[in-house]
Formats: C-alpha cells, structure tokens, sequence
C-alpha cells in the first residue's frame, strides 16, 4: 500500500506539480518553489520580473548644455518577514524595506520611515537570506526616479523626493509603458522612453496622493477631492467631493487592505493656526515654539458600492480597522494585520509626521543630523507616531516598542538563523 504513495515532496507526480505552480500568486511564491528540489525546479520556469525593473529612462530637463537626461526608474518592497522556524522571541513579524539594484538579485536595505538607505546596518545583518527559512510576503510597492550621474552608475544627482512626490505604475506597464507622477504638486503622465517629456494633466490643482485600484487611478488633492480615471484611456469615470464636513487643507494617503480601498486623512483643521501649506516645499509646515503642542487627529475613509446607483461608489467613514495596522507616509502606505504579534493592538495608524519646521525652513534654525540618512533619525526626534483610531490618542511609536519592534532593529531571529546556516 505504501509503495503507491510517493516517499518524499521530489517524487510528487508531474501533473499535481503542475495544479501547485498554478495557485502561486506572486514571484517570491514561484521562486520559494523553485528552491525546494530540482523537480520543483524543473517544473517551472524562471519567472520574469514584473515590472521589469529598475529600467534606465530619458526625458528633457532644464539644463542649458545636457538637456536630456538619464533617470533610474526603480522598485522598492515592503516584505513581511516571519520565521519558518520555532523561536522563544516575542518578535515573530518584522517589516523590510529592500530597493532591487541594477544587479541581478542585490538589495539595499531602506530606512522603513523613509527613503533613504541605511548606511550602517549591525554587524550581523546577514548579507543574504534564504527564503526557504522565513515566511516572506509582499506588502507593498513604491515605485522612485532619480537622475543618474553621466557615467551611469548607481549614483544620483539629486533626491527624488525633491523633484517627484509619487510615481505609480499602470497595471499593464509592462505593455503599455504608461507611468503616472505627481511632481510638484502637478499630475503628469508618461510613456517611458516614448515620450521625452511628461504630460501636464492640470496644472491649478494641488495633488497629494495617487494610487491604482482595479484598472483605475486614483488622485486626491490638497483639498480632497478625489478622482477615478481610467488607466489607458485616462477618462474621468469617479469624481467625489471632499469628505469632510469642514474642508481644509490635509494630508491625505491612499492604501488598500484586505481587497478595499482606503484613504486615510490628517486632518490640520484641529491645529488651525499652527500648521499650514508652504508652496516652497510642496508640503505643510509649522509655526512652533519650544514646548507646543500641535494636536494630531487622522480620518479613514473606505470605497464601497453605492446603495443607490448602480456601477457607482461612495466613499464611508470608519472607526473600526479590527486586527489592522495602517502605516502612512508620503513615501508608501500599506496595512498589515497584527493577528498573530504578541503585545499589539489594531486598530490604529503608524505614521511618519512629515510636517516640518517654519524655522529651519526660514534658516534661523539648523538640523544638524537633517542629512543623516543611517537609520531612524525619525525615531529619535519623535517623527514616528501611532494615532490610537478607537479613542483618537496619539504618542510617538517609541511608547509602543512591540509595534516599533516591527520595524527596528532586525530581530534577534534574523541573525541568528544566519549564523546557524554557516555552521
């Protein structure tokens, strides 16, 4: 009877082999599987990157001597680490933010609240992983571009963050080339390396966010007004007003959880008077002196079929995330589920206070660690916060450490299967 039954996972029949590769959902799953033997390997073909990144572009700039220039358009992901092994740590979940370089299968590893990479990671981060001893999902994409220096390598002219505020890809780019930007406050769309310069969508509207969403963009402004345009053909199918009773200027992030679309809101019109727009930096600012509290206060809204009009949406507020945590930033915005951390509670909102500093804008005051890009300078200036959704309290992440635990530092797990793996 036994000899009917295969005697280990490489002896599985072709033909069920086959119906597994097809409910692998997402590259990381295909190359998991590929690792486990070579009739796994054999199985399935090398599955291509999609998008194709990062991929060299050209477009004109404002240079009187190079007026076209090369940029670097590029990937960053979130993964949700787990260990595939048994360990005593409490710890069981970590959040990286890796950046794929122009090497194949090499990464740099990024500052989670922010965009830049960390220059000095500890002395044992591993220098790679297997993903055959961890539990690796993708949370998230962001997607960056940044001038390349003439000779082509992996150096910048300048920070992204000073040029484009989002990219998004369409979900077709592969095909189409289409890629959307705000950039300066304007939306800009493009064909990559067809087109040389972007193309202006409205140039008296002050966007904030964009996002895809099941064949659609979504854009928000500074006033929240939200648009739905179709990705190929641009038209406008979604338009909705502000929803806020009170409409004021707000920073506003879109995310998706759990096959829905949010958007979440912080909203200034608690601290009117001490927080505003500063055109200069396309961004808010304040007006502090030592000792000020400005009051945070976030909103969630969530897209759902409307009651009353057929293929329509309207957008609800919630005050209920469950097991959810939703993370914010200019940078990227994601939700993960806290269901299996120890110490942590949902329902809430991490987010990176990006609101800066009139003075130093002004010059009469200097940041000197404002260029330090190693690691977490949010966290010791307070920049990290959780916004309790249930009773609307607000602290820096630092009064949470399992939350925080989440992100930094790596675990003690990670370098320990490390060193369990050399020996």
């Amino acid at each position: 009877m036994s000899a009917a039954y295969p005697s280990g996972w490489s002896e599985l029949p072709k033909e069920l082999l086959c119906r597994i590769a097809k409910r692998l959902d997402t590259r990381l799953d295909v190359l998991r599987y590929r690792a486990v033997c070579s009739s796994w390997r054999a199985s399935v073909p090398v599955p291509p990157k999609c998008p194709a990144l990062p991929v060299e572009v050209h477009f004109l700039v404002n240079h009187p001597t190079r007026p076209l220039a090369s940029f670097l358009l590029s990937q960053t992901t979130v993964y949700r680490v787990e260990p595939g092994f048994e360990t005593h740590s409490r710890n069981k979940t970590w959040l990286i933010k890796v950046e794929e370089t122009k090497k194949d299968n090499n990464f740099r590893v990024l500052n989670p609240f922010s965009q830049h990479p960390i220059k000095n990671l500890p002395a044992s981060f591993p220098k790679e992983l297997n993903n055959l001893n961890f539990r690796v999902v993708e949370t998230a994409r962001v997607f960056s571009m940044q001038q390349m220096r003439d000779d082509g390598d992996d150096c910048f002219i300048e920070d992204n963050s000073s040029l484009i505020r989002k990219i998004k890809l369409a979900s077709n780019f592969d095909s189409s080339s289409v890629i959307v930007a705000i950039k300066r406050g304007d939306l800009c769309q493009m064909r990559v390396n067809n087109d040389i310069q972007w193309h202006l969508f409205d140039s008296d509207v002050h966007y904030r966010d964009i996002t895809n969403f099941n064949g659609k963009f979504f854009t928000v402004d500074l006033y929240g007004v939200i648009l739905g345009f179709n990705e190929n053909s641009f038209s406008l199918e979604e338009v909705h007003s502000p929803l806020e009773q009170m409409v004021w200027e707000g920073e506003r992030y879109f995310l998706e959880s759990c096959g829905h679309l949010y958007i979440v809101v912080r909203d200034f019109y608690c601290c009117a008077g001490q927080v505003y727009y500063d055109k200069r930096i396309d961004g808010f600012v304040k007006e502090t002196r030592p000792g000020d509290y400005v009051p945070v206060q976030f909103r969630v809204y969530k897209r759902i079929p409307s009651d009353h009009l057929q293929n329509r949406y309207d957008w609800v507020e919630v005050n209920d995330l469950g097991d959810r945590v939703f993370f914010v930033s200019t940078n990227c915005s994601f939700s993960f589920s806290i269901r299996d951390c120890d110490g942590c509670h949902g329902n809430c909102i991490i987010y990176v206070d990006e609101v800066d500093k009139i003075q130093r804008l002004d010059g009469e005051e200097i940041d000197a660690d404002d260029n330090d890009n190693d690691g977490l300078r949010q966290l010791r200036y307070a920049k990290v916060g959780l916004f309790n959704l249930a009773n609307g309290s607000s602290a820096p992440i630092a009064f949470f450490p399992r939350h925080l635990a989440m992100f930094w530092p790596p675990p003690t797990w990670l370098m320990w299967n490390q060193c369990s793996s050399s020996s």
